[in-house]
Formats: structure tokens, C-alpha cells, sequence
């Protein structure tokens, strides 16, 4: 049976019109969504001032303007500044992109502890993205004592609300009987949903998991369709894992099989 590779906390932030929008995947970068809005000379004027006058939502989109460099030189320092202000306001986006910060080190000393206070305040007013990110640091330890069931714990909390890095995180457990008591029936349904909602390596796990018959019966055209969906993405294993079963399932393989006393 292989590990599940479980996601922690990296910095994304997706920049649109008025707010930031945090999520949490692999590697440490910084996506613009296809719909974000160009910033100019004009609308940064207008940010600025109604950041400076003390609007939250402006002073987060600040923010993410310096952490991107949209539209202002990128300073990451400015960029924790203005989320340290929105925070302060209780901006749930800002206190989990803040606590990313810390959790990093990006434009602050890096202070797992400090991540994990802001990441407490978003968890607490029970936003799924500090959830997710709160059950990361369980998990790895990191500023709070690790703790497998703590994390799960949290994973469950943001897993119920759709989030699908923590449906996978809680698949993950399950799997291995990491934090929860290992059922490979309840891993499958919550490889399923994260897969549902477009995970890459959630729809690869379902696949593989058809394919043995891992929590679900045993059913290789289901198993070559989730394939498919990530290999369509372009997720290399879920290429490999497919060409394997179609290259064991070839007609002159199966008629040779056959003829086989």
C-alpha cells in the first residue's frame, strides 16, 4: 500500500477585484485568476486611499497588490503591513494570508507560533481555509505540538465545508490510519469528493484505489476514467498509471489469456 503524501501550507494568493482570496497548494507561488482585474494607475490610487482611510477590504487587496506586484514594485514587507492592518480588522482572507506569511517567511520573521494564531482566529469564526491550514500545522508540528487527531480533527471541520485539500488530507488519514482508525471504505469517499471537486492527485488516488479494489469494488474501467481526468490535466503519474492498464487490457492480450490452459 503507498504513503499518501499528505498537503501542507504553502503561500497562493489569488488576486480579484476587492479582496484576496487565499488557498493553499503545492509549491510556494503566486496565481492570478484568469478573471483578476489589471491593475492601473487609477484603480490603485482609489485602493490606496481608501486603504489608507482605513477600509479593510481595500487595505487586504493592497496587500495582495504588493505580495504579487500588480500594478506596485513587489515588497513583501508592505504586503504583511496592509494584511497585518486587514487582520487586525478581522478580515478572515487577511488573517489566513498573514499567518502564510509567518508560516513562510515571507516580508516577517518566520514564526510557526505567530502563523498559528492567525490561523486560529480564521479557524475559529469557521472559515474552511484556516481550518485546512490550522489542521496543516498539527500535523507537521509546527508551532503547536503535532498531533495526528488534532490535525484530522480540523481536516474533518474544512472537509465538510468542500474544501479539497483537507477532503484529501482526510482520505490521507484514513488511508493510513493517521489521527483516525484506518478505513479504507471512509479514504475512497473522501479521495471521491476531493476528486469531484477537480483534485489532480485526489483523482488519481480514486483510480488507483478502483484499480486494487481498495475501498470500493474492484472496476478498471471506473479506475481508467479518474485516470483519465488527471492524465487529461496533465498529471504525469495518473499518465503512467493509465497507459499500464491500457496496455494490459490491449483485445490481442486478453484473446491470448484466454487461449491459455
Amino acid at each position: 500500500m503507498n504513503k499518501v503524501k499528505f498537503r501542507f501550507t504553502k503561500v497562493a494568493l489569488i488576486f480579484l477585484t476587492g479582496s484576496l482570496a487565499l488557498v493553499i497548494g503545492f509549491g510556494t507561488r503566486v496565481v492570478h485568476a484568469e478573471d483578476a482585474v489589471k491593475a492601473t494607475s487609477d484603480s490603485l490610487n482609489q485602493v490606496r486611499t481608501l486603504a489608507e482611510q482605513g477600509d479593510p477590504q481595500a487595505q487586504a487587496a493592497l496587500a495582495g497588490m504588493y505580495l504579487a506586484g500588480r500594478g506596485v514594485p513587489k515588497d513583501l514587507k508592505e504586503a504583511a503591513q496592509w494584511y497585518r492592518k486587514a487582520a487586525d480588522q478581522g478580515v478572515i482572507a487577511a488573517q489566513n494570508a498573514l499567518g502564510a506569511l509567518y508560516a513562510v517567511g515571507w516580508g516577517v520573521e518566520k514564526d510557526s507560533k505567530e502563523a498559528v494564531r492567525w490561523y486560529e482566529m480564521a479557524a475559529g469564526k469557521g472559515d474552511s481555509v484556516g481550518q485546512y491550514n490550522l489542521g496543516a500545522m498539527y500535523l507537521q508540528g509546527q508551532g503547536v505540538p503535532q498531533n495526528n487527531e488534532t490535525a484530522m480533527g480540523w481536516f474533518r471541520k474544512a472537509a465538510e465545508q468542500g474544501n479539497a485539500m483537507a477532503q484529501f488530507n482526510l482520505a490521507g488519514g484514513y488511508y493510513e490510519g493517521r489521527g483516525v482508525p484506518k478505513n479504507l471504505e471512509e479514504a475512497a469517499k473522501w479521495f471521491r469528493k476531493a476528486a469531484e471537486g477537480g483534485d489532480l492527485q485526489a483523482q488519481y488516488k480514486v483510480g488507483l484505489m478502483y484499480s486494487k479494489g481498495e475501498g470500493v469494488p474492484k472496476d478498471m474501467q471506473e479506475a481508467a476514467g479518474w485516470l483519465r481526468k488527471a492524465a487529461e490535466k496533465g498529471f504525469q503519474p495518473a499518465k503512467n498509471a493509465l497507459k499500464s492498464i491500457e496496455e494490459n487490457e490491449r483485445p490481442e492480450d486478453t484473446a491470448k489469456s484466454k487461449e491459455k490452459p
